[in-house]
């Protein structure tokens, strides 16, 4: 009787034993479950923050594809068309050593040369401005104006011309960040001394060549004219 006693009680060790084997591996494996959630959520708050800091020092970083600072050299060339009383159509070449100050304005020097049709030379001098408006493309506008004064070439005499203004718009294609290619349309003003015969007095009439012919007197005026024409740019900087 005893003995079946302590097996029944036995049974019941074992029994709660597996019961309590039981309850701690279920434990177990929800503390894992959660756990295991925790660690991924936090991976995956690690991984964003990760992204929004590289995103952030990407976007103030500055862009490789922006102008550069620094020397700007441009060489331009083209024909001009004269319009108005004195204007005069002419071949153009520009030569401009300048400094890039940011991406949008830069300021130079140039020199050009102008060959008045059909044997006319003049050589400006000038102070050269530009602005571009927009560097994020590839393809931007932009503006620019020279303004100086211009030398007399033809002979190498370089006596003194006149004022010289020379505004331009035009479209600009970056090949890379320093060089680009440009297209422009602008209108330059050549002040210039020149003569004009002005009839001074009506002398009669003179018996020439077996007749009476009406005979005028005249005077050379000097004065100061603008050889305006529009113009046609073609250039690269770099």
């Amino acid at each position: 009787m005893s003995r079946e006693k302590d097996e029944v009680q036995m049974k019941r060790y074992l029994a709660l034993l597996s019961f309590l084997l039981f309850s701690i591996l279920v434990f177990a494996q929800d503390n894992y479950q959660a756990d295991k959630d925790v660690f991924v959520y936090q991976m995956d708050e690690i991984e964003k923050l990760t992204k929004e800091a590289y995103q952030d020092r990407d976007d103030r970083a500055p862009d490789s594809k922006s102008t550069q600072s620094g020397y700007k050299g441009i060489i331009e060339v083209g024909y001009q068309i004269g319009v108005g009383d004195d204007g005069m159509d002419r071949v153009s070449a520009n030569f401009i050593n300048g400094c890039q100050i940011n991406p949008y304005i830069s300021l130079g020097f140039g020199v050009g040369l102008r060959h008045y049709l059909p044997s006319w030379t003049i050589v400006p001098l000038f102070a050269d401005f530009r602005i571009r408006f927009d560097d994020d493309n590839n393809v931007s506008s932009y503006l620019c104006l020279g303004i100086g004064y211009s030398l007399d070439a033809t002979n190498k005499r370089f006596k003194g011309v006149g004022f010289f203004l020379n505004p331009t718009v035009g479209v600009s294609f970056r090949l890379s960040n320093r060089a680009a290619i440009n297209v422009g349309l602008g209108y330059e003003m050549q002040k210039m001394k020149t003569f004009r015969l002005i009839e001074e007095a009506y002398r009669g009439p003179i018996f020439i060549g077996g007749g009476y012919n009406p005979v005028y007197s005249y005077k050379t005026h000097e004065y100061t004219a603008n050889s305006g024409a529009i113009s046609i740019i073609f250039g690269i900087s770099f």
